[in-house]
């Protein structure tokens, strides 16, 4: 019986004693950390791929919405090139082309109203090949369009045309300025010519006076103003401030190309320059061709698409028989940042045509 009581309490006190806990092995240990790091590790992967993804996207979307903003104004501009808004021809420029002061390219309308500069042609009088800031770049095509501004502020109808004291009237305040080069025309013909003072009260421009002006007979005229015939254009008639560019793809601030466009502007004396304008960063090359017809037979000249040094313009691109019906713009396109999966930044190219709806060029 004390045996039996004993082996009783020692079984109880046994039970009563608590467990002993074991720890990690080191092998454990090795393979929880390495199944963390591997775990880890992915997590980061999605991450740095989808940052990638992210950066690659967001260079690619900042790079094609620059170009084909950009892409929409000059096809704007080249449909628009030669067109005077009440439908006539151009009957009278009397802007000097030559002498002093010259306003050399935006006013010389006998050379053609949409003009092309081959990858081989310079542009010295516009904007010249070169290395330094807004230079434009060697190899690359660049185009002239002649036109009025497209925006409705820039287009006013005239109350009446005193040709006696060379000025138009209006019926409220104009948003044209002093030296604005203007387009002014009826249901008859149009002049090209610079406006020397804007008055607000009463509304009027006058251009008598006007140092680009070669004479203030506004009707049809001759090269510098050889025999000016004069005009006096019908109530209602519209004038349009005068809004030429040059496209090109120049060299940007740091060191990379842009497209850029040139305008003819004011500068801080009153005095009409060429302004420069980076429109898209990123563009590379821009190449040009032209569709051209011969205005007589209405045939598309035998080669369809040709360069800006073709021999259809040798004489010259108000020739009937190398009028331009359409431009073809090819953009070569970089991001800003290497993204590439190799390292490098991406290249896209961009087409467009526009066709051009004066004919008379």
């Amino acid at each position: 019986m004390p045996h039996s009581t004993t082996h009783r309490l020692s079984r109880r006190s046994h039970r009563s004693k608590p467990l002993r806990q074991r720890g990690l092995t080191l092998v454990e240990l090795l393979v929880a950390m390495t199944l963390g790091l591997i775990l880890i590790g992915g997590v980061l992967s999605v991450v740095v791929t989808t940052r990638q993804t992210l950066r690659v996207n967001e260079n690619l979307a900042r790079l094609q919405e620059g170009a084909r903003f950009s892409f929409e104004i000059m096809a704007r501009e080249i449909r628009e090139a030669g067109l005077v808004p009440c439908g006539t021809r151009l009957t009278a420029n009397v802007l000097r082309t030559t002498g002093s002061p010259n306003v050399t390219w935006w006013a010389n309308t006998d050379a053609g109203m949409l003009r092309g500069y081959d990858d081989t042609q310079d542009s010295a009088d516009i904007v010249a090949i070169g290395t330094s800031p807004t230079d434009r770049v060697t190899g690359t095509d660049a185009i002239v369009m002649l036109r009025p501004a497209g925006d409705e502020l820039s287009f006013r109808q005239i109350t009446s045309h005193d040709a006696g004291t060379t000025s138009f009237a209006f019926s409220s305040p104009t948003t044209f300025t002093n030296s604005d080069v203007a387009l002014v025309c009826d249901g008859r013909s149009s002049a090209l010519f610079q406006i020397r003072t804007v008055t607000s009260t009463p509304s009027t421009v006058q251009y008598g006076g006007a140092p680009l002006n070669c004479s203030t007979a506004l009707g049809s005229v001759q090269a510098q103003c050889a025999t000016p015939v004069a005009k006096t254009f019908d109530p209602d008639a519209t004038i349009a401030r005068w809004d030429p560019a040059f496209w090109y793809v120049g060299i940007n601030g740091q060191g990379g190309r842009s497209l850029f466009r040139a305008r003819m502007g004011l500068d801080a004396g009153g005095q009409l320059v060429t302004l420069r304008e980076e429109m898209s960063p990123g563009v590379d090359n821009l190449q040009i061709d032209y569709l051209t017809r011969n205005r007589d037979t209405g045939n598309v000249l035998g080669t369809a698409w040709v360069p800006a040094s073709h021999a259809n313009f040798n004489a010259g691109w108000t020739s009937t028989t190398a009028e331009v019906v359409a431009a073809r713009l090819t953009l070569s396109l970089n991001t800003a940042e290497a993204v590439g999966s190799d390292g490098q930044r991406i290249q896209r190219q961009l087409i467009v045509v526009a066709s051009l709806r004066n004919r008379d060029l």
